[in-house]
């Protein structure tokens, strides 16, 4: 099932979201054609609400694997419904390091050669060096549909929303404020364990 999107140089992706993260790199490489699309996409919770996508897997502990403890059951089922959860749940990381400015809301969930990520947690990182977070829902995931999933590649286009907010000190003084966006990531994912990002690009 494929839903296609022409994808655009990640240093456009959420421009204030990426901003803060201060991306690098180069165009991102061509997604293969397309089938056709699929009609069920993955509505992201909000905090008062839960998924209601099922999967059998025990819950892991801290002890046993510390990131798979911290993904939502949703989000473990090596699935397509487990895909979608888990790239809309990577995207909530990412406000939370940011919200929380702390890098390590995204320790485990994706791979190395993933630059946007690594550019993600860099930026969480200089927030918490520089002692400011932001104030408030930052960057949220607004759904998350199959754009491909079959033995070769499993992909997850994720609808996000990047929130006007304060960026505030650790006083509570507000230093700047983010500007707000909308835009489309497609998240590749493999699966080790669990689910992880492996490329994250820019679609529109």
């Amino acid at each position: 099932m494929v839903v296609t999107r022409r994808l655009m140089p990640y240093a456009a992706v959420l421009a204030a979201a990426l901003t803060v993260a201060a991306c690098s790199g180069g165009d991102p490489e061509p997604v293969e054609p397309p089938g056709s699309p699929t009609s069920v996409a993955t509505s992201v919770p909000t905090a008062s609400t839960t998924s209601s996508v099922p999967t059998t897997s025990a819950t892991p502990t801290k002890a046993d694997d510390p990131v798979a403890a911290k993904i939502p059951k949703a989000a473990r089922a090596k699935t397509q419904r487990g895909a979608e959860a888990f790239a809309a749940f990577y995207m909530t990381q990412v406000n939370r390091a940011f919200t929380r400015a702390d890098p390590t809301q995204l320790e485990g969930l994706s791979r190395p050669g993933c630059n946007i990520c690594r550019a993600f947690e860099e930026g969480a990182e200089d927030m918490k060096k520089e002692g400011v977070h932001h104030q408030g829902l930052s960057i949220e995931p607004t759904s998350a549909t199959i754009q491909r999933y079959d033995e070769v590649a499993q992909s997850v286009l994720v609808w996000t929303t990047q929130h006007s907010v304060p960026v505030v000190n650790r006083e509570g003084k507000q230093v700047r404020t983010t500007t707000g966006s909308k835009g489309i990531f497609l998240a590749t994912l493999v699966y080790d364990k669990h689910w992880w990002v492996n490329k994250l690009q820019v679609a529109k």
